[in-house]
């Protein structure tokens, strides 16, 4: 029996190091969505119907509709027999991907090209309750229900008074009071906070006077803490959905032109997978690499300094954050669950990080210099 569990961890550990970089790290993919394709030609079919030609700074209007093609084609060859979409490719159907579903086939203008398809998916909704059902999945939480009701109406599924009003303006408050001032979604959905809020806005002010003085002003501030949020890779945690919702809330009201609308379109294109689907995160190369070298080190068996390389040492420190966030206002130091611009540092990653570095720093194949 011990000679079959060395064997079968050999094998394990030989596949996982083939899995590597030439850094010596390793990224990981994560499944392909259902989910994120929806929402993501939902945004890019909005901006392209919003913009003109002069607003697309760096892709031409024929990507963006092969982009949006391409994801249509993914999501009615994917979808469940129930009539349903689920998460991923091996999820079961639920009613939130299904209503995003139903919402980019028809900002796709593609409601007659699949009127079967369609057809399939609103019986499954109606089976579910449709919009109590999606209220009753999330409860009291406006995190998922606010962005899906809103991805809806903009496509004429759903009336803006559904879509319940996100006081955007909270968000121009220092984020040090985040806390204290009632924010109605999570903190890492702020960006959606601000976009989809605006949106609910300008298709429907608020009836009192007050209240859409104080919106009013607060326009061009959240739009600059949406800008501020932003990371470099135009993702917004990295993430397809939650970037999506922002871009189709300001492609929507006529800010197909703004810097953080063309920046995010610039992240959904590059973050298309070769079949037309998009997943739900870039990856999470932080995350994963720590895992492994953490597992390999628990393994009982001293690690070569062909796996204890210098550069990946180089590499896993980089990742650490050495600035407060902008995102989350995280003070420095923490490590995020990617290398890359969009990740935030959190509380699980940065213990993994942490770990892996004492363990490197007690193995015998660590130099002195390393050490230090």
């Amino acid at each position: 029996m011990a000679g079959n569990l060395h064997s079968a961890y050999a094998r394990l550990r030989d596949q996982l190091l083939a899995e590597r970089t030439a850094t010596g790290h390793w990224v990981g993919e994560l499944s392909t969505s259902a989910l994120s394709t929806a929402t993501a030609v939902s945004a890019l079919s909005i901006v392209l119907r919003s913009a003109k030609e002069t607003a697309f700074a760096e892709h031409k209007p024929t990507e963006i509709s092969a982009a949006i093609g391409q994801g249509i084609q993914y999501l009615v060859t994917h979808q469940n027999d129930d009539g349903g979409w689920g998460d991923t490719e091996l999820s079961y159907s639920n009613i939130a991907t299904t209503l995003l579903g139903i919402a980019a086939i028809h900002l796709a203008d593609a409601a007659t090209e699949y009127a079967e398809v369609l057809q399939k998916a609103n019986a499954y909704v109606d089976q579910h309750d449709r919009f109590g059902g999606l209220r009753k999945r999330y409860g009291v939480d406006k995190t998922f229900v606010v962005p899906i009701l809103s991805n809806l109406a903009l496509a004429g599924l759903a009336e803006w008074k559904d879509v319940a009003a996100l006081p955007f303006e909270l968000a121009c408050v220092p984020q040090d009071w985040y806390r204290f001032v009632g924010m109605p979604v999570v903190s890492y959905a702020i960006p959606a906070l601000v976009a989809i809020g605006q949106a609910r806005y300008f298709h429907k002010p608020p009836w009192n006077p007050l209240t859409r003085v104080v919106r009013k002003f607060a326009v061009n501030p959240s739009l600059n803490v949406l800008e501020r949020m932003q990371p470099a890779s135009g993702g917004y945690l990295e993430a397809v959905p939650l970037t999506s919702f922002v871009v189709m809330s300001l492609a929507a009201t006529g800010r197909e032109t703004h810097a953080v609308t063309q920046a995010g379109v610039r992240f959904l294109l590059e973050s298309r997978r070769p079949d037309g689907s998009w997943p739900i995160d870039t990856n999470l190369a932080t995350w994963v690499t720590t895992l492994s070298l953490n597992a390999l080190f628990s393994a009982g068996e001293e690690l070569p300094a062909d796996i204890l390389r210098p550069e990946l040492l180089d590499w896993l420190i980089a990742c650490q954050h050495r600035q407060r966030h902008p995102f989350t206002g995280a003070s420095p130091g923490g490590w995020g669950w990617s290398d890359l611009s969009g990740a935030v540092p959190d509380a699980d990653d940065t213990p993994g990080a942490l770990l892996t570095l004492a363990h490197w720093h007690n193995a015998s194949a660590c130099s002195a210099a390393d050490r230090e």
